[in-house]
This record gives C-alpha cells, sequence and structure tokens, in this order.
C-alpha cells in the first residue's frame, strides 16, 4: 500500500496495530543520489571508519525518498507468515527556520526514471519528517512562545495574503452579519495554526476551535463566551501542529519503541542516510554514529551479509549467482535451494502487490528483505538442528542471532561494520608494496591494468617511486608476488611498517646510528683503557 500525506492519518492506526502484531519488519529505502566518482569508490583499503568520514561529507544533501516497510507476522494456527507491505512517500518540508534541502544527481534521475519513479507523488504528496535535533528546536520554540512570531515573520507573500484573506472574511462577517458563528476552510495543518492565533489576536472577544465534523475547518463563535462551545486549546493546537510537521517521523519513532527486528539488504548507506534524516546531523566520531543507531534500533539484520556467510555451507553448484537482493529472493522463491524444498512456510501478501511492482521500489525491496530472511533462518535452524522440518519465527530469528547488527561492507578491508562492539579485523591478505625499478616516477594507473588480471586489487601512492597494493583474496596476492619475483621494472614484496614506510626507515636507521655511536663509544673507552 502506498502511503502519502493524503491517507497517512488515515491508515496510522492499521500502520500501528500491524506493527505491534509483526515479528519482524522488512525494510528499504530509495534515495536521490547515487554515491559514485573517484571519491565514493569502495577501495580494500579502507576500514569501516575511513568509509564512515567519506559518506558523512556526502549524504547531508541526499535524502530517503522512499521507506519500504513490510510488517511479517506469524499465523501459528495456519503456520503461514502474512506480510503486510506499505510504501511512505517522502518529501522535505520548509517550516519556520527549518528549510530542509537535498540535490538530484543526473545519473539518480536517469535510474530513477527507468525504474518509474513517480516525481509528482513525491513533490505533491510526500510526507514531511523531522530529525529529533529539527523537533527539539520547534518543541523549544513552542515552550519558549516564540513559534507563531517566528512563522509570521518568516512566512511568505503568498502565505501572508493568505492569512489575511482570512481575517478579512472573520472581520467583515463580525461587521456586516449577525450569525453567531462562521466557518474558516483551512486545508494546509501549518496554516491552520497559524490562522487560529492570528484570528484570536486581531479579535480578542470571539472564540475558536476545530470542527467536529471536518478537522480541516476552523470554526468562529462571534461570542468568546458562547455556552456549550469551548476555545481549542493551544496544547491540542501545537500537539496537531507537530504530528503533521513529524509526518513519516511517527513511524520511525513507533518502530524505536516497539524494539522489533529491522531486516534490510545491504544498508550500511541506508542507516547512515537514516541517522542523517531522523536522529540529526552524522557525528563526527565512526563509534558515537554507531551507538546512536543501535539506541534507536537495538536489533538489526543485513540479509546481504547474512547469506554471504551463509553461502560457504553451500557448494559451488547450489549456490545462488549472486547474493544481490534480486537473484537471491528469486533463488529462494522459485525453490532453488534444494535444503528447504520440504517443510518450509508458506509465505503470503496480506494485499497483492501492484502489478508493475518492481525491484528497486521500497515496499516490494522491503518485501523480498524480509522473504529471504525467513528463509535463510529457517536454513540455519534446520542446520542446528541437523534435520529439515518447520521452523517458526522465534526459533528462525534464534538461529540468525550470530549475524545481528552486523551491517555488510561492499569491498572493504573488514567484513561487516559491528553495532554494538569493536568492529572485526581485516579479513584481507597483508597489503604488498611495489617500487618501480624503471620509472623515476611510478605510474599508479599503469601498475593496476598489469595487476588487473590477477582478480580484485587496488593501487594507491605511497611515494614517488612507490605504491601499495590492497588484493582481495590471499591466492591473489600469492600470484602477484610469484609473478614478480624477477621482475625488472617492479620489485613486488609484502609490506613492513618498519622497512618501507618513511617512520619505519627512519627508526631503523636512526637505531643503527645510535648502535654505531655506542659501539664507537665502548671501542675509544676500551683502547683508553688499553693506553
Amino acid at each position: 500500500m502506498e502511503i502519502t500525506k493524503k491517507n497517512f492519518e488515515e491508515h496510522l492506526d492499521n500502520i500501528t496495530k500491524d506493527l505491534k502484531k509483526c515479528c519482524f519488519v522488512g525494510f528499504d529505502a530509495e534515495f536521490t543520489a547515487m554515491l559514485t566518482g573517484e571519491t565514493f569508490k569502495h577501495r580494500l583499503f579502507d576500514n569501516n571508519e575511513v568509509r564512515y568520514n567519506r559518506l558523512k561529507t556526502a549524504v547531508g544533501k541526499m535524502i530517503m525518498t522512499q521507506v519500504g516497510l513490510t510488517l511479517f507476522q506469524y499465523n501459528r494456527d495456519r503456520d503461514v507468515y502474512e506480510a503486510t507491505g506499505y510504501t511512505f512517500h517522502l518529501c522535505p518540508q520548509s517550516f519556520g527556520d527549518i528549510d530542509q534541502s537535498f540535490i538530484f544527481q543526473a545519473s539518480t534521475l536517469k535510474f530513477l526514471c527507468r525504474h518509474d519513479f513517480n516525481f509528482n507523488k513525491f513533490t505533491y504528496e510526500g510526507l514531511p519528517y523531522l530529525s529529533k535535533a529539527e523537533e527539539e528546536c520547534v518543541r523549544r520554540q513552542l515552550k519558549d512562545k516564540t513559534l507563531f512570531n517566528n512563522l509570521s515573520r518568516m512566512t511568505d507573500m503568498h502565505d501572508e495574503k493568505q492569512v489575511q484573506e482570512y481575517c478579512s472574511r472573520v472581520s467583515k462577517w463580525l461587521t456586516l452579519t449577525a450569525e453567531e458563528r462562521m466557518y474558516l476552510d483551512v486545508e494546509n495543518p501549518v496554516m491552520r495554526y497559524i490562522v487560529h492565533n492570528e484570528v484570536r489576536t486581531r479579535f480578542p472577544n470571539v472564540l475558536t476551535t476545530d470542527s467536529l465534523g471536518n478537522s480541516q475547518k476552523i470554526l468562529v463563535y462571534r461570542d468568546k463566551y458562547v455556552e456549550g462551545a469551548n476555545a481549542a486549546p493551544a496544547a491540542i493546537l501545537e500537539e496537531n501542529l507537530m504530528n503533521h510537521l513529524l509526518g513519516f517521523s511517527q513511524i520511525i519513532y513507533l518502530l524505536a519503541a516497539s524494539g522489533k527486528p529491522i531486516v534490510g539488504h545491504n544498508i550500511f548507506l541506508d542507516i547512515v542516510l537514516l541517522h542523517n534524516q531522523f536522529i540529526g546531523p552524522l557525528p563526527k566520531h565512526y563509534a558515537t554514529f554507531k551507538k546512536n543507531i543501535h539506541d534507536m534500533f537495538p536489533k538489526i539484520y543485513d540479509t546481504k551479509y547474512i547469506s554471504s556467510e551463509m553461502s560457504k555451507k553451500l557448494s559451488y553448484h547450489e549456490v545462488w549467482k549472486s547474493n544481490a537482493l534480486q537473484d537471491l529472493y528469486e533463488f529462494f522463491s522459485e525453490g532453488k535451494c534444494k535444503k528447504l524444498q520440504n517443510g518450509v512456510n508458506f509465505i503470503q501478501v496480506s494485499r497483492p502487490f501492484n502489478v508493475k511492482q518492481s525491484y528497486h521500489e521500497a515496499g516490494w525491496d522491503s518485501y523480498c528483505s524480509g522473504y529471504c530472511f525467513i528463509r535463510l533462518g529457517h536454513w540455519a535452524a534446520c542446520e542446528n538442528r541437523g534435520k529439515y522440518r518447520p521452523v517458526g519465527p522465534t526459533e528462525t530469528i534464534a538461529s540468525l542471532a550470530p549475524f545481528a547488527n552486523k551491517v555488510n561492507v561492499i569491498r572493504g578491508a573488514i567484513p561487516y561494520m559491528n553495532l554494538i562492539g569493536n568492529d572485526p579485523p581485516s579479513h584481507r591478505p597483508e597489503l604488498l608494496h611495489v617500487r618501480s625499478l624503471a620509472e623515476r616516477v611510478i605510474n599508479v594507473g599503469k601498475i593496476a591494468a598489469v595487476l588487473a588480471g590477477f582478480g580484485s586489487v587496488d593501487v594507491k601512492p605511497y611515494g614517488s617511486r612507490t605504491a601499495l597494493i590492497a588484493a582481495n583474496s590471499k591466492s591473489s596476492a600469492d600470484r602477484i608476488l610469484k609473478r614478480f619475483k624477477d621482475s625488472k621494472e617492479y620489485k613486488i614484496s609484502t609490506y613492513n611498517s618498519y622497512k618501507h614506510s618513511t617512520a619505519g626507515r627512519m627508526a631503523i636507521w636512526s637505531g643503527a646510528l645510535l648502535t654505531g655511536s655506542l659501539v664507537l663509544y665502548l671501542l675509544h673507552k676500551k683502547v683508553k683503557v688499553l693506553i
């Protein structure tokens, strides 16, 4: 189901109920930009802190345009998982001194067009949102009684004319008629809050309240003390305003409060954006970022990382062709996993997906992530049991506990981000050091081209005539060392910080000089004694 600002309030209660009943939540997001170019290239040299530092300076102008949530409930009587999917359309908002911004890369526009992204739905119907930091700013202004003044001061000409028009209608009604009440039809929730306050300020003897039959209408009474009517309390007006401004952030808070496991696929960038968009600006320190995410969502699973580890249990002929989400989903949904041909739980959707549903649509991808999570968990549980049989959600999730809070890292020195502790050590082979023998200035691009046939490798400059090589596997590193053992162009050896770094060489030379000086001193002293 697609959720926009037009139907959000209508479905909020159902979403809340579905969330309470579900056993875990499939998650996916679509963005306004793709991180391309040399700056964002995934390098085998990178540890996770380096990768995070690169991202945090770039994602400030990126936003999630869609968030997909699929809530998986388990029907014990039928032994069936029931999936309820939602696609939330988001759009940044301008309010007071909050003016959210973003960028659209041309390459991203092309990608989104290829996948039939609805730009009108994004701009006209997208849900607003606030980060916790932005929410605190608005609530502080409400508490200090400065918000209305700030809004009045920062209202643009169009909105100012609208406010003036509403007040003119009230003035004419008071002057030219004897009617006891009138209605103002104010569709925009922010404008409704402004009009309530402006009318009360300009006409202190009237009473304003929200119409019971239509939340978009403001009911104005001529007599402030009219019997049977009460002015809408300021606290209610403020809370209505806050609920509108929070928009999709309310769903994020419900997810956090539920403590339900969040399941995504390859979600490193997703959680970085999740922090920036719904918690606040990305912190300076990587460790703080991890803590903030874990505090909000204590149970996160990444099916990209889980499938990478689980694939080690399969033979070459059994394994999926890749663990990209589409390939992984089709591997399980088409019954290609021989280990799960008997006794698997049926997974059904509570509402059929749109016939045009496709990958890279957040709702569908969130469903696929949850689907793969169930199948991977079933497989892991049966491996633990030693036999294949039906498995419930408790055992499924328990069997995947070793993978909890471990987020896949694409082509880096570290295999995953650990959200609840120190990251693991590098799983790559030791770096190689290359020295050019034939050229005075080393050509990194040329070396990378020469080494391309040895598998996945990265090369970076290390000096005027030297560079470092990071290989994807030990076999690749060994083949490189063997091939260039007697090369007249390049001398390649295993990197040694003492031997190859400037600081290391200085330490060695300093040690040698110190040792030499000490030997000379002792010899001199011995000679003097003999004399």
